[in-house]
């Protein structure tokens, strides 16, 4: 019987382990630290098995990849090290839905050496959209034509019909995983010059996605190491980026700018209110008439819609913090969770939408491919379905002997990318492509 390994039981896993279990009839070690949410997901399923486990207990984690074949790390970017370095001690795969960061790309020439592949991106942004855009990019090239601008979008949002709250977002992924993600910086390219955004939400823009409707964009991550890794012009345009509803870019610049979104700095908030915690970052001495101080600290006005946000989610309010102690970043992802999560019955929604304009020697054209998927009501997210289950399916790839890449890797070969992208379908996660001559 093949044994995989996942470790991590958070927001989008169920789905990657209902078909490990359920379709491949695979043997399943679910390891990570709230055992109660891998009991969950396994649900009495005698293939699963869970066990308590945490990144500083290096010997039992090596003994789980000893005992397996693939192991899929769905925990955060910083554990990914040490799981890479028992890995490849053991020839183990290793899948994650992550970027092929420095911390994981270094380990290419010792994979290769060892035979062992680490795939990466494999989620939903990145991963669905690359994965589509190679795709795009290999019918042209071997068409005979020449890629010179592409835009690609990525989002994972409430449905129209769910969209009911100001901020306009809920939570289908590890809330901690965006505030991350707020401070990091990006790049992209125009016409073979680099764009470097150190503040990415400032340099926000508003985009008509074909078909779809009107959305603020912020670039994502570094769109021009996908130059090389796709075999396109260094000269050409590309430009990555999330997609949210309108007003989202201006509330995380704000929450920047006061410092609610920090990461680093530890906070006592026993004996706190909310409104004292909010005067405290306002420099006030007073908590009295709070929302009023802090629209005038704002230079906003206290109808300001930034100002309604806050109030909504209950930082003005006279109310005990009810953290003991953490970052201010912490403190909001708590509030937020009380108030921005889904409920059963609503649906989230993913779109990942892929733009090229590309020349013929007889023509121009634009080429468009487009996925919008929603969730289940009662059932599976579209973000954790589209996140988890391209690396279940590469793992399956992979048992199977499909794959026989080895080195660190992300799927834009055809032998990784096309298979998934045929199964994703099965699941109704399927491109929608049209083509326009201009």
């Amino acid at each position: 019987m093949r044994r995989v390994a996942v470790l991590g039981a958070g927001y989008v896993v169920k789905p990657m382990i209902d078909y490990f279990i359920d379709t491949c009839k695979y043997e399943v070690i679910v390891a990570t630290r709230t055992v109660s949410k891998a009991e969950k997901i396994i649900a009495g399923r005698p293939l699963g098995t869970s066990i308590s486990w945490t990144i500083d207990q290096v010997d039992a984690l090596e003994k789980i990849i000893q005992d397996v074949e693939v192991v899929v790390v769905m925990i955060p970017r910083s554990c990914h090290t040490i799981v890479a370095e028992l890995c490849l001690k053991n020839k183990t795969a290793m899948i994650t839905t992550d970027f092929k960061h420095p911390g994981i790309e270094c380990f290419d020439e010792e994979a290769k050496k060892q035979e062992t592949l680490i795939l990466t991106e494999l989620g939903e942004d990145p991963g669905l959209d690359n994965m589509g855009l190679k795709q795009m990019i290999d019918e042209v090239h071997t068409k005979g034509g020449k890629v010179t601008r592409i835009d690609s979008f990525g989002s994972g949002i409430p449905s129209y019909e769910h969209n009911r709250n100001p901020w306009g977002y809920k939570f289908s992924w590890d809330p901690n995983g965006l505030m991350r993600s707020a401070v990091s910086p990006a790049t992209y390219q125009i016409d073979g010059k680099i764009i470097e955004v150190p503040a990415k939400f400032e340099h926000h823009r508003l985009v008509d996605v074909y078909g779809i409707g009107t959305f603020e964009t912020y670039p994502s991550n570094d769109s021009t190491r996908y130059l090389k890794e796709f075999g396109l012009d260094k000269n050409l345009t590309i430009y990555k980026g999330l997609l949210r509803y309108i007003g989202y870019c201006n509330t995380m610049v704000n929450l920047l700018k006061i410092k609610l979104i920090e990461n680093s700095k530890e906070n006592n908030f026993e004996n706190t209110t909310y409104s004292q915690f909010i005067a405290n970052l306002i420099g006030s001495a007073s908590a009295k008439d709070i929302k009023s101080k802090f629209a005038k600290a704002m230079k906003m006005d206290i109808k300001d819609d930034f100002v309604k946000k806050l109030d909504w989610l209950g930082l003005f309010d006279d109310v005990q913090i009810s953290l003991n102690n953490g970052t201010n970043s912490n403190l909001l992802v708590d509030l937020m969770l009380k108030k921005m999560e889904y409920q059963p019955y609503e649906k989230d929604m993913i779109i990942v939408h892929n733009e090229m304009l590309v020349e013929f020697p007889d023509r121009k054209e634009k080429r468009i491919s487009s996925m919008v998927v929603e969730g289940i009501p009662y059932g599976d997210s579209a973000m954790a379905r589209a996140v988890s289950l391209p690396p279940a399916i590469a793992t399956k790839l992979i048992l199977d002997g499909k794959i026989t890449s080895k080195g660190v890797c992300i799927p834009s070969k055809k032998e990784m990318y096309e298979p998934i992208l045929e199964e994703m379908e099965t699941f109704g996660f399927s491109f929608k492509k049209e083509t326009i001559v201009l």
